[in-house]
């Protein structure tokens, strides 16, 4: 019992690794910051790869060739919904662009110039 629950457990830190090595090989080829294109992009894409990296090692420990190859076709897709979930998220605003209509604070007849 002990050592399924260590084997889960060292290949989701494996995977972890994994993951957080093909998002800084990313950032480091395209010359950007993580930060550049947000948030939501950088998490979209580590938890695909973490994801999909984890099944396609849980695949090399299945029994079975049906089972096998099921689970390196889901870490494929998984992997790939990360990245476009990245694409789709990246250079997003967190904040609406569009400010109020009239800013508060400052509307005192008393302040205003007119020339």
């Amino acid at each position: 019992m002990h050592l399924s629950i260590l084997k889960v457990v060292l290949i989701a830190v494996a995977s972890a690794l994994l993951a957080l090595l093909c998002v800084f090989r990313n950032a480091f080829d395209t010359g950007e910051g993580l930060s550049d294109d947000g948030p939501r992009a950088v998490i979209s894409e580590f938890l695909g790869y973490w994801i999909g990296g984890f099944l396609l090692i849980c695949s090399f420990l299945a029994e079975g060739k049906h089972l096998e190859w099921t689970l390196r076709i889901v870490a494929v897709i998984v992997a790939i919904a990360g990245f476009v979930f990245s694409v789709h998220f990246a250079n997003t605003t967190e904040v609406p662009e569009t400010p109020d209509k009239e800013p508060t604070g400052f509307k005192s007849d008393i302040t205003d110039i007119h020339l």
